[in-house]
């Protein structure tokens, strides 16, 4: 998930009651490399509906609680790689909240793309890191690893201890679930990382506000694709998530056009300077065009200095037809490079 600010409660029930402090409310779990970490209230809910009726790599209790901590500490580490990498980039990054769809790290990189890109890119990395190095231990001790992930694989190798089973059993949900996690968070939906990055990787060029709203768009139509996708697979739970991300998607299309261009492309979303870009490389042909004009203008302003020389000295009445036909030339060459330089911006 991404890392943008929500407003929640802090374990306070407030004038709502219980039911307010479920939808909105924390308790705190610990505190870790100047990070505090909370769990979300309806998480306590969803980690006891899955001991109570099962999630992960098998069905017995000790298969549930182990596989729940697998994923929580997945999506933990993920987070942290958020908090890093926004660090990193001199941003500030002092807390995780744990939610049922995923976790929150509350971040605040510099308004620019490039930290806001490497704080968002942090999460995804972690995720390749875990499917890296359990891919390892997977090859080290079967030779052997899956094409992909997210089909089942019965597993070819049947001479192993009980214990050595177990192990390579967990090492590979743990590495299924995280390839799972990384694709699903990749997606170009925002909030989720994938529209993030490509909001970010927008920005330089178009600004802040025409990126989002691209992203933002672009996150609509392909929630209504995987969700087209997931009905004619009879997945209703991805159903449901594609409808969350396309009313998360709409809603910050809608606070975009509220706002206005103006309440976002200012000093701390401002694009970032031509200047600063990396400039495409020319073609010879345009490069030989423009070379071409330099020359052309440069004779110009020596014909023309040498005229205004001329009447300077001797009049107007002093110069030829030609001389005055270079100097109406000249004019409107002038205006039209005005022109084209005033339409540039």
């Amino acid at each position: 998930m991404g890392y943008q600010d929500r407003d929640y409660s802090r374990g306070r029930v407030g004038n709502g009651g219980m039911m307010l402090w479920l939808w909105y409310g924390s308790v705190p779990l610990f505190r870790i490399f100047g990070i505090d970490v909370r769990a979300h209230s309806m998480l306590l809910i969803t980690i006891t509906l899955g001991l109570l009726f099962g999630v992960g790599i098998g069905f017995g209790y000790q298969d549930r609680l182990s596989s729940m901590a697998a994923l929580f500490t997945i999506v933990l580490l993920h987070e942290f790689g958020h908090c890093f990498a926004c660090r990193w980039v001199g941003g500030s990054a002092d807390e995780i909240v744990m939610h049922p769809l995923g976790g929150l790290a509350l971040c605040a990189p510099p308004q620019r793309p490039l930290p806001t890109f490497i704080t968002v890119a942090g999460g995804p990395a972690v995720n390749v890191l875990i499917c890296v190095v359990t891919g390892i231990i997977l090859f080290v001790m079967t030779g052997w690893l899956p094409a992909s992930p997210f089909t089942y694989h019965p597993f070819p190798f049947f001479s192993h201890s009980a214990a050595t089973l177990e192990t390579i059993r967990f090492t590979y949900w743990v590495y299924e679930m995280s390839w799972s996690l990384l694709v699903f968070n990749l997606l170009p939906i925002f909030p989720l990382d994938g529209g993030q990055m490509l909001q970010a990787a927008l920005w330089p060029r178009m600004g802040y506000y025409r990126s989002m709203k691209l992203t933002t768009e672009i996150g609509m139509f392909a929630s209504v694709g995987g969700g087209a996708f997931a009905l004619a697979t009879g997945n209703f739970g991805l159903v449901i998530l594609a409808g969350f991300g396309f009313y998360a998607c709409y809603m910050m299309r809608q606070q975009l056009l509220a706002n206005g261009a103006e309440g976002y492309d200012s000093q701390s979303y401002a694009v970032i300077p031509e200047a600063k870009l990396k400039p495409k490389k020319k073609s010879w042909i345009a490069e030989r065009r423009e070379r071409k004009s330099r020359e052309a203008e440069s004779a110009e302003a020596t014909a023309v200095d040498q005229i205004l020389e001329k009447v300077a000295q001797s009049g107007m009445h002093s110069l030829t037809s030609g001389e005055k036909k270079t100097l109406e030339r000249a004019s409107e060459n002038q205006r039209k490079r005005d022109t084209a330089r005033g339409r540039r911006y």
